[in-house]
């Protein structure tokens, strides 16, 4: 008989992965655009770094809020269900 479920380590593990690398990912885009737009439209000031920057880490928090709490994502709705046996 092959067990179906997934231990709850392994879920965290892997809910912990995608938030990482998402705030990898959009950080480092934010920065890149930063970059970007700080040497192309900018005359090389580094606020828009930090703005790009900043919000590519709001964006990581915010989709890290609802991988770990879906509870709060707006039109969201859990039902309870009695257990099986």
């Amino acid at each position: 008989m092959v067990d179906s479920k997934v231990p709850s380590e392994d879920l965290l593990s892997h809910k912990w992965d995608r938030v990482i690398s998402n705030f990898v990912v959009k950080t480092g885009l934010g920065l890149s655009a930063g970059i970007v737009a700080s040497a192309l439209l900018f005359k090389k000031r580094s606020w828009p770094i930090a703005i790009t920057t900043g919000w590519g880490f709001g964006v990581a928090y915010a989709d890290a809020q609802r991988v770990f709490h879906p509870h709060h994502v707006p039109g969201v709705q859990f039902e309870k269900k009695k257990p099986t046996v």
